[in-house]
């Protein structure tokens, strides 16, 4: 028997990295999960195999975050196939170092429509089935890039903070309803987009980590678990930071 057997799991970005990792530890807690992922079909099944595999059900959905009419097909197919949403992961995100050269208004929208409305227009659309269930919880990843300003993260920082912000007041906004929100702000992770960061610049990063290396998704699962499960009732509004001391 696990923590969320009966409960059903969207998790959005869930085909790689830490929302494949997120995905895999919810399917060994019981819960069935939807993945959606935006291009990555093939890892996106593989995923789905991996739930099924644990004797839970489980969709893969395409859907781009930052398009509501996507984003409400992609809660109603959940719902139609697996059941009510009781927990909700917003990991897919729009990630680029961006020069202010580099940053053009398009980029800049392309990062609030994903980062920013995407969340938004799930948490929408899942409390609803949230709140008749007698509750919910809900994590949204976030990132250091959302506290601490750097010149190469305009775009993606800014709407980093604006999901911090939109994590408290909605988990303030829905405590009548025994709704939880909360954020990670995680630092450098060990993921499959760290790999396109040039190996020197690579190097510089991981000598920022006081821990002396980056996180791993696995790691990120297990906290994201934790703030989904009964073991954190008492924890929402909160952006915890997963960073290895950094700050």
């Amino acid at each position: 028997m696990g923590q969320f057997d009966g409960k059903v799991a969207l998790v959005t970005g869930g085909a790689r990295g830490i929302g494949r990792a997120i995905c895999e530890s919810l399917a060994r807690d019981g819960a069935d999960v939807a993945i959606n992922y935006r291009g990555q079909t093939e890892a996106a099944e593989e995923v789905a195999t991996y739930v099924r595999s644990c004797g839970g059900r489980a969709i893969t959905v395409q859907a781009d975050m930052g398009d509501p009419d996507a984003v409400e097909a992609l809660v109603a197919r959940t719902r139609d196939e697996l059941g009510p949403i009781e927990l909700l992961v917003n990991n897919a995100a729009y990630t680029h170092l961006l020069t202010h050269d580099q940053l053009t208004f398009q980029r800049w929208q392309r990062f609030i429509r994903t980062n920013l409305d995407g969340p938004f227009l799930t948490m929408w659309a899942a409390k609803e089935d949230m709140a008749a269930a007698g509750g919910g919880a809900i994590v949204n990843i976030s990132s250091l890039g959302g506290v601490n300003p750097q010149p190469d993260m305009i775009g993606y920082g800014a709407s980093k903070a604006g999901l911090n912000q939109l994590t408290r007041a909605t988990a303030m906004a829905l405590a009548p309803l025994n709704i939880r929100v909360n954020a990670i702000a995680c630092g450098i992770v060990d993921t499959p987009r760290a790999e396109t960061v040039p190996d020197e610049q690579r190097e510089q990063m991981r000598k920022m980590i006081p821990i002396g290396r980056p996180g791993t998704p696995e790691e990120l699962a297990n906290l994201t678990v934790f703030l989904l499960s009964d073991a954190a009732s008492f924890i929402t509004a909160s952006v915890v930071t997963a960073a290895g001391g950094m700050s």
